[in-house]
């Protein structure tokens, strides 16, 4: 039995230095072989949304090669490090391979830089208050964003924005501040635009900007009742000898007979299977224009509907009612 064994033992040993030849070419753990990389190029990255937090830094997502296919690792945050900045990594071709470069935290500059592009905000309107823009606050080597707020306005005061200006090749900040504002009213900001809402027996009055105190205040638009007979005309900013004036807006009385209506209002429907859309229109009563909104009509075999409309015949507006044809 014992010499039995022995042979087995000399036989494997005897066999073991051509079983590691016969071996494939193992990877390591700690990576892929250096002829792993991909042939093709990385896609486009994709489009991440994320909001900045102060005192953290966002790693933007990365295409990755597994399994000899490109997946998407998403973008995360990571906590900045004193005197760092962090540098994206990249994928760079290589010969006829594409090579994975990480990204590092790296010396950061002593002084500021060009700053980012001021992230796009929706300025929030209050009467009596102002909007203070947000604006990227330099420390520590990196940039930092402090988002845009509502303040409460000083009499006799105007606000001015922070910035951030070139001066001599280098980028200096300078601070927002309260300002003295001047006595008469100067130029208007453009108006906000507005989606008019509508309602029978009703008119949209816009908005406009007012004037108070050195600075404009929005007064946003709403509907107000008609009235029988009269149009509303809106009020508007004109300048005249230099100066600006506001002429308030105010009900007057209404033509007899239709003048040119006004543009059409865009009404965005998805197709309906069996259904027609019939477009708005905008319907002539008592010296004004009112919309008549749209809706769905269920569809006539072998018929065309024909929208509404309004044709100016020999100076005068006349209106086509819509119809099955």
């Amino acid at each position: 039995m014992r010499s039995w064994l022995s042979s087995v033992v000399i036989a494997s040993l005897a066999l073991a230095p051509s079983l590691a030849t016969a071996q494939p070419n193992v990877r390591d753990r700690g990576g892929p072989r250096a002829d792993d990389g991909p042939r093709e190029a990385p896609p486009s990255p994709r489009d991440e949304r994320f909001v900045p937090r102060r005192g953290q830094t966002w790693v933007p997502g990365n295409y990755e090669w597994r399994r000899g296919k490109w997946e998407w690792k998403a973008g995360h945050y990571e906590s900045r490090k004193k005197g760092k900045r962090w540098s994206n990594g990249k994928w760079d071709r290589q010969g006829d391979r594409y090579v994975w470069v990480a990204g590092t935290w790296g010396e950061a500059p002593k002084e500021p830089d060009p700053p980012p592009a001021p992230i796009e905000e929706v300025p929030q309107r209050r009467l009596g208050q102002v909007w203070v823009k947000g604006y990227w606050k330099w420390d520590d080597g990196s940039y930092d964003w402090v988002p845009g707020h509502l303040e409460r306005r000083v009499r006799g005061k105007r606000w001015s924005d922070p910035h951030w200006d070139n001066s001599g090749g280098k980028w200096v900040f300078t601070a927002g501040a309260w300002m003295d504002a001047p006595k008469e009213p100067d130029a208007p900001p453009k108006p906000i635009d507005e989606r008019p809402q509508f309602r029978r027996g009703y008119t949209w009055v816009a908005g406009y900007w007012k004037w108070d105190d050195g600075s404009y205040d929005w007064v946003p638009g709403h509907l107000e009742a008609r009235k029988k007979g009269q149009r509303y005309r809106p009020g508007k900013w004109d300048q005249t000898g230099g100066k600006w004036t506001w002429n308030a807006g105010s009900w007057g009385e209404g033509p007899k007979e239709p003048d040119a209506p006004p543009p059409p209002i865009v009404e965005e429907v998805k197709p309906k299977a069996g259904f027609i859309w019939v477009k708005g229109y905008y319907e002539f009563k008592d010296g004004d224009f009112e919309w008549v909104a749209g809706h769905w009509e269920r569809e006539r075999a072998g018929k065309r509907w024909g929208d509404a409309h309004w044709d100016n015949v020999g100076g005068k507006w006349t209106f086509t009612a819509g119809t099955w044809q």
